[in-house]
């Protein structure tokens, strides 16, 4: 025998006992019936050419047929092939007559591998054999699996998958020593302990310059992907065709798809579904009958290779019907529909949206765009094809945030009709909340949309990180500047902003931003620029409620990327107002929601900074330094996200005592203001970090001019906060009591209540003991509200002491 066939027969010593002593009865003149029971790949051929070897030894006469293959196709096939053997045409009962008067002469084996794969008429056949063989020396073998019985009476020779010892015993052979403990049981778990398969999986491994070690564990399972590929093939090959059908519904539909709907779309004609399900499983190519699913290991690819094309389309698109028609979990359904050729029926794209978003909501984003590919190889309308490229570009952005960018500048840039603006101010939002601001300004330049969103979209233009100060007439975009009086809400928002930067008129640039809020704006970027508008003009409770809402509406839209933005915006408005703790969950949330990674390299600065500020005024100086290595200059890009990051520094280099470091920072902020004419002390107030660096670096005169220009803006732009930080500004730099009071007069009754505690300290500082005693006191527990630790040390310097 081959080396092949010897190692299949180990661990069979009881099974090739039994078979030395039948063909010794027969060769003395007695008949036996065996059956040779087993699941495929556990030996049972090598066994039974183990009976036909030794009956050829013995001189005996032996035919042999095999179930499966082509030549025994067809009714009655293996009568044909065994009588063919005898160069006779009998048939039925006259063949069996035939054998027996022969074996009167000279003992006949009759051996028949996969006997589970025959007919009907020649599994009766070979019954009728067997009833016959009691007479006469002949003997019956046949191969067949542990459900389907062929000769009645006949001793059975059960096979079982290989143990320990077995595979050990393969594996010494092959590579002439032992494997150690984890390689066998890896062996084990990969084959089963099928011969068939471990001993195609060792030779493959000696191919391979593999050792029988557990170091080699990780390429042996490699390597056990590609035998089971090519086992799987040929294994299929021996299977009746409907019962391949059955095998490639069980690949596509997988297990959760109920027995009786498989059945339906295997279309079963000749052969039972339990019968066909006994077949797969003694295959090894399914689990088990009650509830098939694939055997691990088993690729579907593989499955459905030799189907055409059409037909694995047809497959996929009959399934998903009837999956859909019988509440097949939608999931499911969605799976099938990725493989079917589009179906134009109403329920398909509502059923893979529906679907989509479940992946997202779970983190699985790849499974997603898959179905939102699907769904728009659909037939439907242009809103519905906005939404889904909208919905696809939001998946996009967990896996290829580039992509997703991309994607939606195509949408703004195509034309599109005029019902489908809605859409395209969502889009808008979305590639701005990302922030590849080149890219936004490339786009809205370019933006040619006939529809009313044009003017909406193309007012983001205008707030795009670092986009140029021109005319309309000389600019690159075709469109109006944004006037100061705007009464569209979509582009009201923006104006406020634009024109609170400019410090002009806090009451009319507020009630500006509260056309974009009342109305509301569709485009939300509009009400977020509006709420920092609010913000500026003192309104911190209407700008924070204007953010919940944005918020809340951001995630109903699925809007990814604004909501991070919008809960950094909440963040900054609250730490403001004292809210430190609100505040530092904000960012937290932002990041979680949206981590950092996926935010546009340019625009990251602006969400660390945000963090550094709120860490500095809670007193966690570490992880504000922290905060500010983790973007070194080289990466921190160019326009807001860089001065407002350089901001940030400032304030950093400043309370760590580095006031030249925080005097270049806060000089850096103001070229970039200056130059878009941003001179509103309320945008952000680096002058007045500069004059207190300018102070501590021995520069009083640069640092008095600094914060009494300060101060000029900050009472032009009227809002009582900026004011009062612009006469504290005064107060450390030139001195004066007036300063000081007139900056807590004008924070009494303020929301920003850190500004106001830091107004009593400073001012307690240069008043009697008996007159600074409530003003310590109040600050004192605003700082313990808040939980600003700087401020509550000031305090107890002061001499407050907490009480219990």
């Amino acid at each position: 025998m081959s080396g092949r066939a010897t190692a299949a027969l180990v661990e069979r010593d009881t099974a090739l006992a039994v078979l030395e002593r039948s063909v010794r009865m027969l060769a003395s003149g007695r008949s036996s019936l065996l059956e040779i029971c087993g699941h495929r790949g556990t030996g049972r051929t090598a066994v039974l050419d183990r009976a036909v070897e030794l009956a050829q030894r013995a001189g005996t006469t032996v035919l042999t047929a095999a179930g499966g293959c082509s030549a025994l196709s067809g009714s009655g096939g293996v009568v044909a092939e065994l009588m063919s053997q005898l160069h006779c045409g009998d048939r039925g009962p006259a063949a069996v007559g035939r054998l027996v008067e022969l074996a009167r002469g000279t003992p006949v084996l009759v051996a028949v591998d996969d006997a589970d794969l025959l007919d009907h008429e020649s599994r009766a056949w070979l019954a009728s054999l067997a009833g016959r063989a009691v007479q006469v020396p002949l003997m019956v073998a046949v191969v067949t699996d542990v459900c389907l019985p062929v000769l009645p009476a006949a001793t059975t020779i059960p096979l079982r998958p290989l143990g320990h010892n077995g595979i050990s015993a393969l594996v010494t052979s092959r590579f002439g020593r032992p494997g150690d403990d984890d390689f066998v049981g890896a062996l084990y778990d990969h084959t089963g302990g099928r011969p068939a398969a471990l001993c195609l999986l060792l030779d493959r491994c000696a191919e391979d310059g593999l050792e029988p070690s557990g170091a080699w564990l990780d390429a042996l399972a490699g390597i056990t992907a590609d035998v089971f590929a090519d086992l799987t093939t040929r294994t299929v090959r021996l299977l009746p065709a409907e019962v391949v059908d059955l095998l490639r519904v069980i690949a596509v539909c997988g297990p959760l798809f109920p027995a009786d709907l498989v059945e339906v779309l295997a279309g079963l004609r000749t052969i039972s579904l339990g019968r066909a399900l006994e077949l797969l499983a003694g295959a090894g190519l399914v689990t088990e009958p009650a509830k098939p699913e694939l055997t691990a290991g088993i690729r579907v690819s593989r499955l459905l290779e030799g189907m055409p094309a059409r037909a694995r389309e047809d497959l996929h698109a009959r399934a998903a019907r009837l999956g859909h028609q019988c509440a097949v979990l939608p999931s499911e359904v969605a799976r099938l529909l990725v493989g079917a050729p589009p179906l134009g029926e109403a329920w398909v794209v509502p059923l893979l949206r529906a679907v989509a978003r479940e992946e997202v909501d779970g983190n699985r984003a790849a499974e997603a765009i898959g179905f939102l590919r699907r769904a728009l190889a659909e037939p439907v309308t242009p809103v519905v094809r906005a939404e889904l490229v909208l919905e696809l570009a939001v998946a996009e952005w967990a896996v290829a945030p580039v992509a997703a960018d991309r994607r939606l500048a195509r949408m703004l840039l195509e034309p599109q009709s005029p019902e489908c603006a809605d859409v395209r101010l969502a889009a808008a939002d979305q590639l701005w909340g990302r922030g590849d601001a080149a890219l936004l300004r490339r786009t809205l330049s370019a933006v040619r949309s006939a529809g009313g969103d044009r003017d909406a979209v193309t007012s983001l233009y205008w707030i795009a990180d670092d986009a140029p100060v021109e005319t309309p007439e000389l600019g690159v975009l075709d469109a109006a500047e944004l006037p100061t009086a705007c009464a569209n809400p979509d582009r009201a928002g923006i104006a406020a902003w634009l024109y609170a930067c400019q410090g002009v008129d806090a009451e009319h640039a507020r009630a500006t931003a509260t056309i974009a809020l009342t109305a509301p704006a569709k485009l939300l970027t509009s009400r977020l620029f509006a709420c920092l508008t609010l913000a500026a003009a003192d309104d911190v409770a209407g700008a924070v409620a204007g953010l919940d809402l944005v918020i809340a509406e951001a995630r109903r839209r699925r809007l990814t990327s604004v909501v991070p933005q919008a809960l950094m915006m909440r963040a900054k408005v609250r730490a403001m107002a004292g809210d430190l703790d609100d505040a530092a969950a904000d960012l937290e949330q932002a990041q979680s929601v949206y981590p950092l990674a996926n935010l546009h390299p340019d625009a990251r600065p602006i969400m660390v900074a945000a963090d550094m500020l709120v860490n500095i005024e809670c007193g966690r100086l570490d992880r504000a330094i922290e905060l500010s290595a983790s973007q070194p200059d080289e990466r921190i890009g160019f326009g807001y996200a860089r001065t407002f990051f350089n901001f940030a520094r400032a304030v950093l280099a400043l309370v760590t005592g580095d006031p030249a470091e925080a005097a270049a920072r806060a000089d850096e902020c103001g070229r970039w203001m200056l130059s878009r004419q941003w001179v509103n002390p309320a945008a952000l107030p680096w002058r007045s970090i500069s004059a207190a660096a300018l102070a501590a670096t021995g520069d009083h005169e640069g640092a008095a001019r600094t914060c009494a220009r300060d101060l000029e803006l900050a009472q032009r732009w009227g809002a009582p906060s900026t004011t009062a930080r612009a006469h504290l500004s005064c107060a450390a730099v030139i001195g004066g009591e007036d300063h000081l009071r007139e900056a807590v007069r004008l924070l009494t009754g303020s929301p920003f209540r850190l500004m106001r505690a830091n107004a009593l300290l400073e001012l307690a500082q240069v008043l009697n003991p008996s007159s600074a005693v409530p003003m310590i006191r109040e600050a004192a527990e605003i700082a313990v509200l808040s939980r600003s630790t700087p401020l509550i040390n000031r305090a107890r310097g002061l001499g407050w002491e907490p009480t219990a």
